[in-house]
């Protein structure tokens, strides 16, 4: 043979081996496609709705009015997808299609930044569906889009970890339908953040073992995505885990000398920090607005552990049995000790199998490590043992909960149970592999004895394998997933039986009952309801606020109306948990007007509807059963599904205040309203370093005001007065918003500790008032540089590339 033909022939199998590796990959693209059809069938081709929105009828007034059937499909631990996700993509997607710049909220806590709330995830690609195709299928593209991608990107990464196909394909099924993906799914953040993570760590691991500048652009794009994907928490607990992987590989990695691996390490760091200032555009807003809020307060140091609850080091039997608790779709089944989303460890049966038999296997260790140490770390501190404790005292951790970092240990598992299998193909069943089997049984055993169950609990724990939807007790319930245990422990046996004959089978056969497993756990948490009843419709108490809602503002006692839910109607409430939630300035006064969260009131106080007239309240609503005699409120309707109250103290919507009070730091504001012989929309009290800059108005000051024209960021009002003196507009104020009289740049008050205010001298004179988002022309500046930098790094690359030819 010619020694030219020689030297063709490298390159043909070269090509080849692409042929092929490209062919697995669209096989594997497929199968994952499948999976995710399997799984999301019902929104995606029958009709149904991916959204929790059914669980209001659980409230006044719609639980008068509850259809049948419609308790099975609530799941309580939905509560917030329900009431303030699916809220926020309303508002988002009206004002998108109506062309307006989504810069304000008008329907919650008096008004509120909107742009500010990361967790609408406006710069998320995963968002795109919900503006685009009507909401309701739109929630189940994306949640489909989501899986995939978690599950492609795990594939990829197993690929280029060097495992092979049906290796690969058992990582993606583990990850895309792990426990963290299933019970955070409608909540749509989370999940478009961790569906990122094996995405990252693909780049990171082809960066750090080849060192090529490109993969180093492409890791800035996919940080600027995982920025801008909407949970800030799960965001930094991704990032944490690509620097940790990349210092841990870099040590690792034999074939690069000391020099090339902090090389290898800048272009991380440099990905990270052009990916960052990509992001800008949302991440400035979000975290100038959220500044002096009762949401970073909460947070600090670490932020609420499971709601409050310490958490007991025995959830970690969720690894093997999920339900043994039961979860919160099903009827009759506890949700357990703590949070179902926050304790459920679960990537799968013989995935955690799989991933023990990689841990006690020898080989590939250096690829491997990252994997131990993540679901280690990831375990530990969301089981708060002391790592926690040194967790929440990191830079930037301390604001965040960190017992999500269970998404480490669930991805962990799922990637380790590809090296499992791996090692199984590699080395047809051994003795190791026969003893995991054997040892798993051990804790069904152990469980079954500590159950102690009867006849009656045996037939019971039957017939809810059979049907989970079964109402049964605790006990039927725990030893029904020591069922599926022992079911799947089995399973995994059969499957090194058939290994040792026939490993590609084998393979298979395991990818089939990792799948079914998985699904299997998935099925029922999620609500997918008919579109007929998804949305709740207007009953006839939200019928007559709806005719008044220009009337003023609205509130609701204990469980009737849930905050921000309000607003798919066009109410306008007081409450809401609006992120950044509200100002500590709020938060002051609202703690006056009865005793509750953020946001609620359980049983309003005797002050309570002057305060809540003062913030505009004209309605306030209570669940039949729960009827008030307060002072100042008057019933206007009564039906079986809700009362409303008249408040006779709401505040017109602006006023001209004829008194003006100064006061010291946001206590002593409060004391002034709250005590005699303050009596609103004639007095109001503003801080007096302000009033010092503009100079006292006139007491007694008199005039007429009104609203002339307002959008989404700008209120323009009319004012007439007799004297120099304070136009007081009842809404809101917060960083961003500006004032101009007749067209010239006056200075904004806070008046009445949260609303807003202008001194107006004699005369008419058109007032108006402006919102511009905090922080956004800073972020838009730095995300322009990213932009600028991303550009001359791809401009780089191509002269590169160029001068090699």
């Amino acid at each position: 043979m010619a020694p030219g033909m020689r030297a063709r022939f490298p390159t043909r199998d070269l090509r080849l081996a692409r042929v092929l590796r490209a062919h697995e990959h669209r096989t594997a693209a497929g199968l994952l496609a499948l999976l995710v059809f399997a799984y999301l069938w019902p929104v995606l081709v029958g009709g149904k709705v991916l959204a929790p929105q059914s669980l209001v009828y659980l409230f006044t007034p719609w639980s008068a009015v509850t259809p049948e059937g419609v308790p099975h499909t609530t799941n309580i631990q939905l509560g917030d997808p329900a009431l303030l996700y699916y809220p926020w993509d309303v508002l988002a997607r009206r004002l998108l299609h109506a062309g307006v710049f989504p810069a304000w909220n008008p329907y919650a806590l008096a008004g509120t930044t909107l742009f500010g709330n990361f967790q609408v995830a406006w710069a998320s690609p995963f968002s795109l569906p919900l503006w685009i195709l009507p909401l309701n299928y739109g929630l189940g593209v994306a949640a489909a889009l989501k899986l995939w991608l978690a599950g492609f990107g795990a594939y990829l990464l197993a690929r280029e970890l060097r495992l092979g196909f049906w290796p690969g394909i058992v990582a993606a099924v583990s990850f895309a339908l792990c426990a963290f993906n299933i019970v955070w799914l409608a909540h749509g953040v989370f999940v478009s953040v961790a569906a990122l993570l094996p995405w990252s760590l693909w780049l990171v691991e082809r960066l750090v073992r080849r060192g090529r500048a490109v993969e180093g652009l492409a890791l800035a794009g996919v940080v600027a995505l995982v920025q801008t994907a909407g949970h800030p928490g799960t965001q930094l607990h991704v990032l944490a885990a690509v620097v940790l992987y990349a210092l841990v590989r870099a040590a690792t990695v034999t074939d690069a000398s000391r020099d090339e691996r902090l090389r290898r390490l800048g272009l991380v760091a440099a990905a990270l920090g052009v990916g960052s200032l990509l992001a800008a555009v949302v991440l400035l807003p979000a975290e100038v607005t959220s500044r002096g809020t009762i949401g970073v307060l909460v947070r600090r140091n670490g932020g609420p552990t499971l709601r409050g609850s310490r958490v007991p080091v025995h959830v970690l039997r969720t690894a093997l049995f999920p339900d043994w608790w039961g979860r919160p779709s099903e009827p009759g089944s506890p949700i357990g000790p703590v949070n179902y989303r926050e304790r459920t460890y679960y990537a799968g049966s013989v995935s955690l199998l799989l991933a023990l038999l990689a841990l006690a296997s020898g080989g590939a260790w250096r690829r491997k490590l990252p994997f131990a140490l993540l679901a280690l770390l990831g375990a530990a501190s969301a089981l708060q043992t002391p790592v926690h404790a040194v967790v929440v005292h990191l830079p930037l951790f301390d604001s965040v909960q960190n017992q999500r970092m269970l998404l480490w240990f669930v991805f962990a598992v799922a990637m380790l149970a590809g090296f499992g299998l791996q090692t199984l193909l590699d080395r047809p069943p051994q003795r190791r592999a026969w003893a995991i089997a054997a040892v798993a049984l051990v804790p069904a055993v152990v469980a079954a004895i500590g159950i102690g169950p009867d006849g009656a609990t045996l037939r019971e724990a039957i017939r809810h394998v059979v049907d989970r939807g079964a109402t049964t007790t605790a006990e039927a319930l725990a030893l029904a997933s020591v069922a599926w245990w022992a079911l799947f422990v089995a399973s995994f046996a059969l499957a090194l039986s058939l290994l040792r004959r026939r490993p590609r089978a084998g393979a298979v056969v395991v990818a089939l009952v990792v799948a079914f497993d998985l699904l299997h756990f998935a099925h029922g948490y999620q609500s997918m309801v008919p579109s007929a009843s998804a949305v709740p419709p207007p009953t006839p108490a939200i019928s007559f606020l709806e005719r008044h809602a220009r009337d003023g503002r609205i509130v609701s006692l204990a469980e009737a109306l849930p905050d921000d839910f309000a607003s798919v109607y066009g109410l306008y409430d007081v409450r809401g948990r609006d992120v950044p939630q509200p100002s500590l300035r709020f938060m002051a006064l609202w703690r006056r007007t009865g005793e509750g969260e953020p946001g609620r009131i359980n049983q309003i106080s005797p002050e309570g509807p002057a305060i809540l007239g003062l913030l505009g309240v004209r309605y306030v609503v209570v669940e039949p059963q729960n009827a008030q005699s307060v002072a100042g409120l008057t019933p206007v309707y009564r039906g079986p599904d809700a009362i409303v109250y008249a408040d006779a103290f709401a505040m017109p919507r602006a006023t001209v205040a004829a008194h003006v009070a100064p006061a010291g730091e946001v206590h002593a504001e409060v004391a002034a309203i709250t005590r005699p012989p303050f009596v609103a929309p004639a007095a109001a009290v503003v801080r007096a370093d302000q009033l010092r800059t503009v100079g006292a108005p006139t007491d007694g000051a008199t005039g007429t005001v009104r609203v002339i024209a307002e959008r989404d960021a700008q209120v323009t009002l009319r004012a007439t007065l007799r004297q120099r003196g304070l136009v007081v507009l009842d809404d809101a104020w917060e960083r961003g918003w500006s004032v101009r009289v007749d067209g010239r740049p006056a200075r904004a008050l806070t008046a009445d500790v949260v609303l807003r205010g202008v001194v107006v001298p004699a005369g008419a004179h058109t007032v108006v008032w402006s919102y511009r988002v905090p922080g956004l022309v800073t972020g838009a500046a730095l995300s322009a540089l990213g932009l600028l930098l991303g550009a001359l790094w791809a401009g780089w690359l191509l002269v590169r590339r160029r001068s090699r030819f």
